[in-house]
């Protein structure tokens, strides 16, 4: 597992965190505003695993090396790279978690 990075952007309270383990990309979406606390009761989290990481790698030109800080330069939060994810066709898979 590298390290996770916080990316710079996203709504109140809530923050993105990427990072790549066992060879997979990980981006998980923390939300611990009001929003969350009046939907689900509390703090929620969302958290894509990206499963074909080789087309991902492809398609932006990257390695695993260099994959994390590209990421973080050209996306700020969660959505923006679910949604480039999905206009990509790139698989990937979402598991969400709450404590409530």
């Amino acid at each position: 597992m590298t390290d996770k990075v916080q990316l710079t952007g996203g709504p109140d309270k809530s923050v993105t965190w990427i990072w790549l383990e066992t060879g997979q990309l990980k981006v998980q979406y923390y939300d611990f505003g009001g929003a969350a606390q009046k939907l689900f009761g509390n703090d929620i989290t969302w958290t894509i695993t990206v499963n074909d990481m080789d087309k991902f790698l492809s398609i932006v030109n990257q390695s695993e090396a260099t994959l994390i800080p590209w990421i973080a330069e050209y996306f700020k939060s969660y959505f923006g790279i679910k949604q480039w994810l999905e206009e990509h066709e790139i698989d990937f898979s979402i598991e969400r978690e709450s404590w409530a």
